[in-house]
């Protein structure tokens, strides 16, 4: 009720209250700290300027969060491509400050995760760069590839298994020889 008669008193109140708990939450799913913040801030910007349409019954908390999450989603839509194209970068290049180690390591990782997605069908393997590589939705690659979400879904979760058990197997196939290399 204060927020809504413009107590800025209030609002201040209610941004010591949630911004933490905000930026944590969008913190997680944006992966970026300026992104998170400026998140944030817009939601208490549309806080400010809906005051007066705030629903007593729903609480500021509520509409806080779905604006969070509104707000988050509208990002990542939009900056997909960007993101996915960072992630590719560092993903493909490791840093040279790295010990070599490290590299090597990252390295062999990658060799076994290109291997693995080589030893995938011809359609799951198409679906996953799609939905991997290209950043495309399940509708999206239904859309391209004129199949039906729930194949698109079916064919990248089946994928997806095969390549988390390459590469745990692979994962366990490292560890037991670097035990061997230092034992």
């Amino acid at each position: 009720m204060r927020l809504q008669s413009g107590d800025h008193v209030a609002f201040k109140e209610l941004y010591s209250l949630y911004h933490q708990l905000l930026y944590g939450v969008a913190c997680k799913y944006l992966k970026n700290a300026v992104m998170a913040e400026d998140a944030v801030h817009e939601v208490f910007v549309k806080l400010w300027v809906n005051r007066q349409q705030l629903d007593p019954a729903q609480g500021v908390r509520n509409f806080l969060f779905k604006c969070l999450k509104f707000h988050v989603l509208n990002v990542i839509r939009d900056h997909k491509r960007a993101l996915i194209k960072q992630y590719n970068l560092s993903y493909q290049a490791p840093a040279s400050h790295e010990e070599p180690e490290a590299v090597v390591l990252f390295n062999d990782y990658k060799k076994a995760l290109d291997q693995a997605i080589e030893q995938l069908s011809p359609r799951k393997k198409h679906i996953f760069k799609l939905r991997t590589v290209e950043g495309l939705s399940n509708e999206e690659v239904a859309q391209k590839l004129g199949i039906s979400i729930n194949t698109v879904k079916f064919q990248f979760s089946q994928a997806s298994q095969l390549l988390r058990h390459y590469l745990k197997l692979f994962s366990s196939t490292l560890l037991i020889l670097l035990v061997r290399l230092f034992l």
